[in-house]
């Protein structure tokens, strides 16, 4: 029998997100090697009860578990928190059997430290534990908002284009050939029933713009908002003090 996947997506920009962005193209590894995948996004399945429990009977059929959600500030969120307490419930129930799964999570934090993410996949290997799921590791994603507006194809595509020494290829290229090829190397040890090495998930261990760039450009794109809605004069207002 082929082997199951689902991609639970915990973002509730959606199909917007980079949860969602770079979960579906995990999702598109797993299905290249053969394995079905059932995408489900949270903010909507767990408003249903119809949609939660085609939700845990995909769960109870799958081999292979996906949890791809949003960091806030340096915790889990309220939504992501919520499913894992319904698929534990589930499995006490026995709605979801104890056969073999393997669990993998991407977090995605909006900050350019990846280590922003360290609690969040601690409480998400511990959900594993406590329902017999055999973790197989985490990725601690930085700066991930990068992948909310682009995939990681299109990135690849559009540096390709780029001159070797364009500024984009440090800022984009590099980190995304890098996340890229640990995908890769994790779909490969999934395949063979096997947990990602520590050391491939240390590659994503970086900070891929420096800080003061990250600074100047968010600094950049506020005044030119305010330009466009005419409040330059008011950047610097206290409207609360």
């Amino acid at each position: 029998m082929s082997k199951q996947a689902v991609f639970l997506m915990c973002s509730p920009r959606g199909e917007k997100s980079a949860s969602y962005s770079l979960g579906n193209y995990f999702s598109s590894l797993l299905d290249e090697q053969g394995i079905s995948v059932k995408s489900f996004q949270s903010y909507k399945v767990l408003r249903k009860n119809e949609l939660v429990e085609e939700m845990i009977k995909a769960i109870d059929e799958s081999d292979y578990i996906l949890l791809s959600t949003p960091l806030y500030v340096d915790q889990a969120p309220y939504m992501t928190l919520k499913l894992m307490n319904v698929i534990t419930a589930a499995i006490k129930e026995e709605k979801i059997r104890k056969k073999r799964k393997l669990i993998i999570a991407i977090s995605c934090a909006g900050y350019l430290e990846f280590y922003h993410n360290s609690l969040a996949l601690k409480i998400y290997e511990q959900f594993a534990k406590e329902n017999n799921f055999i973790w197989c590791g985490g990725f601690p994603i930085g700066a991930a908002g990068t992948y909310a507006s682009y995939s990681i194809p299109q990135i690849l595509e559009m540096v390709a284009a780029l001159p070797e020494d364009d500024y984009r290829q440090f800022f984009y290229g590099k980190p995304t050939k890098v996340l890229d090829a640990v995908f890769h190397k994790a779909v490969t040890s999934l395949m063979e029933g096997k947990k990602i090495p520590s050391e491939e998930l240390e590659k994503l261990e970086f900070v891929p713009i420096p800080l003061e760039a990250y600074a100047n450009g968010g600094n950049k794109g506020w005044i030119e908002w305010a330009e466009q809605l005419g409040t330059t004069d008011k950047l610097r207002d206290k409207p609360y003090e």
